[in-house]
């Protein structure tokens, strides 16, 4: 299979985008709590922009990912020929969010003070 140089830059370029929003996202995080010291960082809008959002990058992006590494013609054939292709990713993807999302969630309660007992 071979790729277009441009694809490639393009894709850094996305990744780029990317890990710049995140940093800004952490930064307006990190303002929130530190220097507002606000309770709720995002409202519940917020969250569920951001999840969707994310969603849909990741999903559009592993789409496009099945359809442009295989030969079958269509996004369903292409999706059922690269089943483990798909699946092992997307496991070690969930992974990844679910301990960076719980790694989260104990540091930030250790940045505000509370403490929980037992």
């Amino acid at each position: 299979m071979a790729i277009d140089p441009a694809a490639g830059k393009i894709l850094g370029m996305l990744m780029a985008y990317a890990v710049s929003s995140l940093g800004l996202l952490l930064a307006y995080y990190n303002y929130r709590k530190r220097i507002l010291k606000a309770e709720r960082t995002f409202s519940s809008v917020a969250v569920a922009v951001i999840v969707g959002v994310i969603t849909i990058a990741v999903i559009g992006t592993v789409l496009t990912a099945a359809v442009a590494s295989s030969d079958a013609d269509g996004l369903w054939p292409a999706i059922t020929s690269n089943i483990v292709g798909l699946a092992l990713p997307a496991f070690i993807v969930l992974v990844s969010v679910l301990l960076t999302w719980v790694l989260f969630r104990h540091f930030s309660r250790r940045i505000s003070g509370t403490k929980r007992s037992g």
